[in-house]
């Protein structure tokens, strides 16, 4: 990635929460890739699987994408849900 991207100090922490998040789930990050949207109950941040090969008739292998509530100013995880 050489594109700059500039956040701002609870962007950062509500990054830095998914990334622990998901270092204490055993995401191997390298398979994934972060998305944030700024929500008007708090930062909705979701792992998604990057280069997903498709399985058999179409079907996706099983990997889990884990999507976070995260409070704006606290940074706690107010939900969490996983999806395949």
């Amino acid at each position: 990635m050489k594109e700059i991207i500039e956040v701002d100090g609870l962007v950062a922490q509500a990054i830095a929460v998914a990334w622990e998040d998901g270092k204490s789930s055993g995401l191997l990050f390298e398979n994934y890739k972060l998305v944030l949207s700024d929500a008007s109950d708090g930062y909705r941040v979701a792992w998604k699987a990057s280069n997903k090969p498709q399985g058999h008739r179409g079907a996706l292998p099983g990997l889990a994408e884990p999507q976070l509530l995260i409070d704006k100013f606290s940074g706690r995880v107010l939900q969490k849900h996983l999806s395949r």
